[in-house]
């Protein structure tokens, strides 16, 4: 390939120094890369000849370049124009980009399926000068492309056959921009292999060992033929530490170790050779985890101010007669003084795990209670006069320690000012005296009552006049907050009599009413005087205005006044009769006079009667009439009378002249169709109709069911091709518009019995006004995957720094992938099974703290599927993860963040950057299986791989995982 370069360049050379400018004169560029790049080609000009005359760079106004990107003869062109106005051209070659494809070499298993063919673009064809854009599309377009063929015969094992391109496509035509030459390959027929995988598993130290290690036959092989493999047998190194130990294989009694990277075909020590098969061992690990334990701090009080107690723990879960080594306790926040103040404090525990390597100590801290000391106050007694203000108050307190005192005090007495005794109470801020419990006894305030004295006032009235009110004062009220007190349950009295003349006023004061006072009464009198005022006797008889209720109504009586309050109205005396009746619409009148009312008084000889006769007045009752509503369905006869109510019609009462109808005949679409009145000449004069309300025959929808048919699947299959229903309630001769059902979106297991609902819709037109159409929706299950699914557990490695002996604790991490099993499905990318459908349910996390290598211990009955999809899957840990703990730079490519390389994933294959040159390499699945291998000549280079899925990617001794889609 690099000798067909070179003849590249010295073609492109040739074109150079032949091609002239048009006219007669030559334009000489120089250039390093007149190959196609995907990118514009601009050729140095150095000077143009014209003639004898040379011209040079300072001499030219313009230089324009042609497109000069496709490859192909006279493809690039440069024009300069010179300072004396000529205009030069010269046309050049641009020659193919040089291509180099290599056909990976293959191994396919006797009777097995053809594995994928791949191929990668070789690193001498410099496809790093193409643009990024050119060299995309490039490889995109040549991946669809280039089709790989087997040469055919028949098959026997080491038999070989060439792979090479398929004749019926043609590159040069397909890419006219590039230059292919492609290196076969060849596809050797291998004897089937088959690898024993041993399950890891697990124990906890203390525990039995499981009755049975467990193991898988992966390989093209079916379970019919495993006796053919020979006796398989499976045994663990000894050993009941807490630690890792291998479980190794034997076949036929002969132990088998793990097959290296490097080693090829079937070395005795690591494979056992049969006429079919080669039979590969997979040890497995075998994890005695360290036991749970739990360190359990007591807890213990004192009083505030008292020493502090011992410490002391209980240790729990213990194998035999197993005892903890170097376990400490310590209060970080103890006073050295024993004067803690109240509250809780910490006692935690530590255990040396290094001298305790059998257990996984959990440490469960105590607690150190320190509670208040008990102090008492107490409130002193006091006492002020009713209305006189409070004296200062005061307390002691007994049991505060020595030298101590009480803060943030605040007294207090109970509300009021009434003679008596008052709670006086002290309370403390919060957080004040916080070490202490204090009991108040609270102290009292004592009021004493106040010495008042209380004046009757003097009055005077006219005869005949009611008695004025009678008053008094008081000397020496108390005022409070601004209001002045009132004496309670005080009584005045005058003397009897009614004439001309004085008369005694006396007080009496009721003593319980007015606890804060002693009272002193003084008497006062009143005086009556002779009245001759004119006296007007006022007479309304009674009145009602009432609207026709069918029955018959009565007024009585009137109302009588006058116009003095001392004239008492029982000297009027009445002789008439105040009472009238009646029943229909009318005014009916009492009949009172001045001539039936008479003054019997002889202190009042001026009384005058002023008359206002009494009536019942009866109004015609209100009527709304009203047209009532009907309705019918669609296809309905129309009702053969229509009828109408009024809103207050007395019971017994009637209405004629009233008619309702509607002007419409024959069947009636849905709508509403006017109802009106064509008589309205009611007689009875008792009622008065103030509206006539119209109304409608309302023809309502005829209402269709469609209901559409519940229907199922398993996960993973595609759904029927048209979904059902079923149509109820339509009047011969009509149909419904076409409908459209489809199902609501989704491709998973529903929980709680829920499914998936299926609507239907009208596809462009709706169904007529006439049909009410009510859509039943059905129901689409999705059921789960019942076939059996075998899932590979991929544990990854973690690499930390020793940190000097501090314990480092790091989760565990895995990822999974479907198993390629005879007999089982192989579901599609979208369905198949993922790691979020995996719940791990072992110790999620390591702690370590010393260098070595430990084991995750990933066993397959710690997963557990999560997803509803699924009812039958099988877990097996195909690569068990480590952590690391080294005190060299972290190198090892499966820790996050800390890579050796970098790889990327794309169309089946595996791009690889930053790689050392000289270093093996190969790519391995899930199964441990050597897919690709070989020699690194390039730091960044493509593996191809024959299916989509997660590999592990080891260069040197460094790996990483990459999942290729």
């Amino acid at each position: 390939m690099m000798k067909k370069i070179a003849l590249f360049a010295f073609a492109m050379s040739a074109a150079f120094s032949s091609a002239f400018a048009a006219g007669s004169c030559t334009v000489n560029i120089s250039t390093n890369n007149l190959e196609f790049t995907g990118n514009q080609v601009k050729p140095t000009v150095k000077k143009v000849i014209c003639g004898n005359d040379e011209f040079f760079e300072s001499d030219f106004t313009k230089i324009t370049y042609g497109k000069n990107i496709n490859a192909g003869s006279d493809a690039g062109s440069v024009t300069v124009t010179l300072s004396n106005g000529d205009v030069a051209t010269k046309t050049f070659e641009i020659t193919p980009k040089g291509v180099h494809i290599v056909i990976d070499d293959v191994e396919k298993e006797l009777g097995g399926k053809t594995p994928d063919l791949t191929w990668t673009i070789g690193e001498d064809s410099e496809m790093s000068t193409l643009n990024a854009d050119t060299l995309d599309n490039f490889t995109s377009a040549l991946n669809k492309n280039l089709k790989l063929v087997v040469a055919e015969g028949e098959e026997e094992v080491g038999a070989k056959f060439k792979i090479s391109k398929d004749p019926s496509v043609n590159l040069t035509e397909l890419f006219p921009n590039y230059d292919f030459l492609i290196d076969p390959a060849s596809m050797v027929i291998i004897k089937t292999k088959i690898n024993i995988v041993v399950t890891s598993t697990a124990k906890v130290y203390g525990e039995s060992d499981p009755k049975d290690f467990k193991y898988d036959i992966v390989g093209n092989i079916t379970a019919a033929d495993y006796e053919k493999l020979g006796k398989i047998t499976l045994a663990r190194a000894e050993g009941e530490n807490a630690g890792s130990y291998k479980i190794s294989v034997s076949i036929d009694g002969t132990e088998y170790s793990d097959k290296p990277p490097k080693i090829t075909g079937c070395e005795p020590a690591y494979c056992k050779e049969t006429a079919d098969y080669y039979i590969y061992a997979v040890s497995g690990t075998f994890v005695v985890q360290p036991a749970a334990a739990t360190v359990t701090v007591d807890n213990v009080s004192k009083t505030y101010g008292e020493a502090t107690p011992a410490f002391t723990y209980k240790a729990t879960g213990l194998v035999g007669t197993d005892e903890l080594k170097d376990v400490s306790l310590t209060c970080a926040k103890c006073s050295s003084t024993d004067l803690e103040s109240v509250g809780e404090y910490a006692i935690s525990a530590s255990v040396n795990v290094k001298s305790n390597p059998n257990y996984k100590v959990t440490t469960k801290s105590g607690t150190l209670t320190v509670k208040k000391k008990a102090v008492t106050v107490n409130v002193d007694e006091a006492e002020k006069t009713y209305g006189d203000k409070d004296p200062k108050f005061t307390f002691t307190a007994d049991g505060l320690v020595k030298g101590e005192s009480l803060s943030g005090a605040t007294l207090t007495r109970a509300e009021g000012e009434d003679v008596g005794k008052y709670k006086v109470s002290v309370d403390f801020a919060e957080g004040s005296n916080s070490n202490y419990t204090l009991t108040v006894v609270p102290g009292y305030l004592t009021i004493t009552k106040k010495d008042v004295t209380l004046k009757v006032t003097n009055i005077t009235k006219k005869f005949g006049e009611k008695d004025p009110e009678l008053a008094y004062t008081v000397d020496g009220i108390v005022t409070l907050g601004g209001v002045q007190d009132e004496l309670k349950g005080v009584a005045l009295m005058r003397e009897a009599g009614e004439d001309a003349g004085e008369y005694a006023i006396t007080a009496s004061v009721d003593e319980k009413s007015n606890p804060n006072y002693v009272v002193s009464t003084e008497d006062g009198k009143l005086t009556i005087t002779a009245n001759n005022d004119k006296i007007v006797v006022t007479v309304k008889g009674h009145t009602e205005l009432l609207q026709y209720d069918g029955k018959e109504h009565t007024v009585k009586g009137f109302d009588i006044s006058a116009n003095s309050e001392a004239y008492s109205l029982k000297f009027v005396e009445y002789t008439g009769d105040s009472v009238v009746s009646g029943k229909d619409v009318g005014k009916y009148t009492m009949g009172l006079s001045a001539s039936a009312f008479k003054n019997t008084s002889v202190n009042y000889t001026n009384v005058t009667f002023n008359i206002t006769d009494g009536a019942l007045q009866i109004d015609p009752r209100s009527l709304v009439v009203t047209a009532k509503a009907d309705t019918i369905t669609f296809g309905d006869e129309i009702p053969a009378e229509f009828t109408w109510f009024a809103d207050s019609l007395l019971e017994g009462d009637e209405l004629d002249n009233i008619h309702v109808t509607l002007n419409k005949s024959g069947l009636l679409d849905a709508g509403e169709y006017a109802l009106t009145f064509d008589q309205k000449n009611p007689t009875n004069s008792n009622y008065t109709v103030t509206k006539y309300v119209a109304n409608a025959l309302t023809v309502k929808p005829k209402v269709v069911t469609v209901t559409v048919q519940d229907t199922s699947k398993f996960y993973s299959e595609a759904d029927p091709e048209k979904y059902t229903y079923k149509v109820e309630g339509l009047l011969e001769g009509d149909e419904l518009p076409e409908l459209v059902l489809k199902r609501q979106e989704g491709e998973n297991v529903l929980l709680d019995d829920e499914t998936y609902a299926i609507s239907a819709t009208f596809a462009k037109e709706e169904p007529s006004k006439n049909y009410s159409v009510k859509i039943r929706q059905g129901e689409f299950t999705i059921k789960p995957c019942t076939q059996r699914i075998t899932v590979a557990i991929y544990g990854e490695n973690i690499v930390a720094k020793y940190n000097d002996g501090e314990e480092i604790t790091v989760n565990k991490s895995f990822d999974v992938s479907p198993m390629r099993i005879p007999g089982e499905p192989w579901l599609p990318e979208e369905f198949a099974y993922k790691k979020e459908f995996v719940s791990y349910k072992g110790e999620m996390t390591m702690t370590e703290k010393e260098l070595g290598d430990y084991p995750m211990g990933l066993v397959a009955s710690d997963f557990v599927n999560i997803s509803p999809n699924f009812e039958n899957i099988n877990f097996v840990v195909t690569i068990d993860g480590s952590f690391k703990i080294t005190d060299q730079e972290t190198s090892i490519a499966g820790v996050k963040g800390v890579k050796t390389f970098g790889l990327s994933a794309g169309n089946r294959s595996i791009q690889v950057s930053g790689s050392t040159v000289g270093k093996q390499f190969a790519v391995l699945d899930l199964q441990g299986r050597v897919v690709r291998k070989g020699v690194v000549e390039s730091s960044n280079f493509e593996i191809p791989v024959p299916n989509t899925g997660i590999y592990m990617v080891r260069i040197g001794t460094s790996a990483q995982r990459v999942r290729v889609k």
